[in-house]
């Protein structure tokens, strides 16, 4: 009984399975039309696919005319790779500012890793200086600055504030790193050492060169001492390539006059737009120590020539004030100001006091006398207690500052809280509208520097630091 069931349930199944097997198009059965579809796929031959001339149609907008393309000029071995990834999208200034890089630095697209604080700050024109910090390579090569052109230092030696060429590269790394880019310039700097290839320009240029961490270029700044003898377009051009060529890069970002006098000359007016223009060694150009009406002048004649007058730098400190309305002046003039000395030479920072003549050097002789120190002892208290104030500000608001920039890629950055004197006077320059040009020559300086970014004073503190310099001036 089971073998003959047996039996039939198998003859069921194969009956089954031939009638699924060869069953019509027309069948329901799924399987069937699957199978079928995978016999339509084997056999279709190649003569199916498209051929040249139906891709060639297409390409035509089906008109079929192969003349409406001309790819004989075309080398089909050389054609560009196509892009798959998508393109990051940014603002449009952080896109200028690195078309400019790349075209002048060979760099490529990629986000800086720094953070810019003032990277929604109003410029006074296209030039955008990163937190609004700069440095000034002025000691940069100066043996009466203290620099040592080799060999390593000994205690005594740093503490009379002696630096060696490796210090400023580690000051150059820790700088650029941090989103500090501005470097002042000049072949006047550490003149003295030109022959050793120690000169400023040759320091910058071999930082430049050796800084491996990223791609990140700093932003040049250079200087035309413009002598009697050398008031022409062509002495202007000369020496901005021989300074190029001592740095080993293509173009300096802002190329500065130095002495343009009330009327300037025609051959320097020519000379500064046509390192733009035609040599295309500079982006900006800018002048030192001229005032907003000299300035005005200028910038028209400039104008004419289908160029802008972009910086001014000149002296400005809590200890010398008297050039306060040129920043404004600047301002009004869509000119960024460039301030040197920010720290009046120790003396506006509190480095130097009455209390401590020597500034924590070991030096020969004192740099002020105890006459002008004890001068400026209200400053100098004030300037303590200001950097107090904003210590104990700082740490109150820091989860607000850390809010803040929570939305920015990375980890939030830490925000300095050890305030020092130095660090409330290159703010107080910010606070302005100055950029100031810091003397840096060691990494110290350089964590100094870097400490000031993330914050700023507010309008009392910088009423304070101004009250007690007026009191000053009158004693």
């Amino acid at each position: 009984m089971s073998s003959s069931l047996q039996k039939s349930e198998l003859k069921c199944y194969y009956s089954t399975s031939s009638s699924r097997l060869f069953s019509s198009p027309t069948d329901d059965d799924e399987l069937s039309k699957l199978i079928g579809k995978r016999s339509q796929i084997k056999r279709k031959t190649k003569e199916e696919l498209p051929n040249e001339d139906a891709v060639l149609e297409a390409l035509t907008g089906g008109s079929g005319d192969s003349s409406t393309i001309d790819m004989s000029d075309e080398d089909l071995e050389i054609m560009p790779e196509f892009q798959i990834k998508r393109p990051v999208r940014q603002s449009k200034r952080k896109e200028d500012d690195e078309e400019k890089k790349n075209d002048s630095r060979g760099g490529n697209n990629k986000e800086p890793s720094y953070i810019d604080y003032f990277a929604d700050y109003e410029d006074e024109n296209d030039f955008h200086i990163p937190n609004r910090l700069g440095i000034s390579t002025i000691n940069w090569g100066e043996e009466k600055k203290g620099f040592v052109s080799s060999g390593k230092l000994k205690k005594s030696q740093l503490r009379a504030g002696k630096f060696v060429p490796g210090d400023l590269q580690m000051a150059y790394n820790k700088l650029i790193e941090e989103g500090i880019l501005l470097f002042d310039t000049s072949p006047a700097y550490g003149k003295s050492m030109a022959n050793m290839k120690l000169s400023a320009e040759d320091i910058l240029g071999r930082c430049i060169k050796e800084y491996q961490e990223g791609d990140t270029s700093p932003l040049i700044v250079n200087s035309f001492s413009n002598k009697i003898w050398q008031r022409s377009s062509s002495a202007l051009i000369s020496a901005l390539t021989a300074s190029c060529k001592k740095m080993e890069v293509t173009d300096v970002d802002v190329y500065q006059t130095k002495k343009v006098g009330w009327l300037p000359s025609g051959g320097i007016i020519n000379g500064m737009a046509e390192v733009v223009i035609e040599q295309g060694t500079t982006n900006y150009v800018g002048v030192q120590d001229v005032s907003p009406l000299r300035m005005r002048r200028l910038n028209k004649k400039l104008d004419k020539l289908g160029v802008a007058l972009t910086t001014n730098s000149f002296e400005f400190s809590l200890t010398d004030r008297k050039k306060e309305k040129w920043i404004q002046g600047c301002k009004s003039l869509g000119v960024v100001p460039l301030i040197r000395n920010p720290l009046g030479s120790g003396l506006a920072s509190g480095q130097y006091t009455a209390t401590n003549p020597s500034g924590g050097l070991t030096s020969a002789s004192a740099k002020f006398s105890f006459k002008i120190l004890e001068k400026y002892q209200p400053l100098h208290s004030v300037l303590e207690s200001v950097a107090e104030r904003v210590r104990t500000r700082l740490v109150r608001e820091a989860r607000d500052i850390q809010d803040r920039n929570r939305g920015r890629k990375g980890t939030p950055p830490k925000i300095n809280t050890d305030i020092t004197t130095t660090q409330v006077v290159l703010n107080y320059i910010v606070s302005k509208g100055g950029i100031p040009l810091a003397e840096v020559n060691s990494p110290k300086q350089a964590e100094e520097v870097i400490g000031c970014l993330g914050w700023s004073l507010n309008d009392d503190e910088v009423s304070m630091l101004e009250s007690a310099a007026d009191l000053c001036s009158q004693r």
